[in-house]
């Protein structure tokens, strides 16, 4: 019996491989709902090879030296788990945004930000995720706000590019970069930024219109559905998305990085996300 079951996770594990392999797949550390070695080891038995870390569960009331115990502890569980880190997610809130018009309050949030890039270089990844504003956003201020980002943005990107990756900036719908538009206003005068494409952020464009404007500026992406009236990070194939015609055109695009899934924990499991690639994402 130890045996069989020894080949069917060796069998289960090389078909994953080959899936991920074709075009890589991984998932948001936040559909665990805490990255426990049992956890994890569930994540690449499902078949999926890489993850987003999200800085926002284990940054968010911690000191930064019990940061640094905490994410070499992670990189270790990833590790041994035979997870690789395609991306980090950045911590993000009032309290951390980096649009705020106060210089002063401005110079701490991007200082801190500075810090949490220096931390990811523990996990080795090549896209670090950013929102360029937390919500919600005045419309008086909301020219300000962009000019201000984007200033931020243009630093951190140095600040990336320091550790070996590429800053991603995070369409957002309700606060700033909601369109195609706006997101390049924010990372127009700074080639090295680029796009993370969160599928279920467009509130106010259409995909179609989103994609064909950012082109190869788009370096990652958040894949999960919703009802078009708001975010809901559902499995793809629940809500409304066009999902080939999604992926045909970030394929035009010339996207060729690792397609991330971010759907609520609760949601769905691993399993259920290998599930969705191979029957949504893969149709031609």
């Amino acid at each position: 019996m130890r045996k069989m079951k020894g080949l069917f996770l060796g069998l289960f594990l090389m078909l994953g491989g080959v899936l991920y392999a074709a075009r890589p797949m991984g998932t948001s550390l936040g559909i665990l709902g805490g990255p426990t070695t049992e956890k994890l080891a569930e994540v690449r038995v499902a078949g999926i090879g890489y993850v987003e870390v999200t800085f926002h569960a284990f940054t968010h009331k911690t000191p930064d030296a019990e940061c640094y115990a905490e994410a070499f502890a992670l990189r270790d569980r990833l590790d041994k788990a035979g997870l690789k880190v395609w991306s980090c997610h950045l911590p993000f809130g009032r309290n951390c945004d980096i649009s705020v018009v106060d210089p002063e309050q401005r110079e701490r949030n991007v200082a801190y930000i500075e810090r949490m890039i220096r931390l990811s270089a523990i996990f080795r990844p090549q896209r670090l995720v950013l929102h360029p504003g937390s919500r919600p956003v005045p419309e008086e201020e909301r020219s300000e706000r962009e000019r201000c980002a984007a200033n931020s943005i243009c630093r951190l990107s140095l600040a990336a590019e320091e550790i070996g990756a590429v800053l991603c900036v995070e369409n957002m719908p309700h606060s700033i970069g909601r369109t195609s538009a706006e997101m390049l206003r924010l990372i127009g005068g700074c080639p090295e930024a680029m796009v993370c494409f969160d599928t279920n952020h467009l509130l106010l464009e259409s995909h179609a219109d989103f994609i064909g404007a950012l082109g190869d500026r788009i370096a990652t992406v958040h894949l999960s559905d919703y009802d078009g009236r708001d975010e809901r990070h559902w499995l793809p194939g629940r809500g409304v998305i066009d999902w080939p015609d999604l992926c045909r055109r970030l394929r035009r695009a010339g996207y060729r990085g690792v397609y991330i899934f971010e759907v609520h924990h609760g949601e769905a499991t691993c399993r259920d996300l290998v599930k969705a690639y191979g029957e949504v994402l893969r149709k031609k």
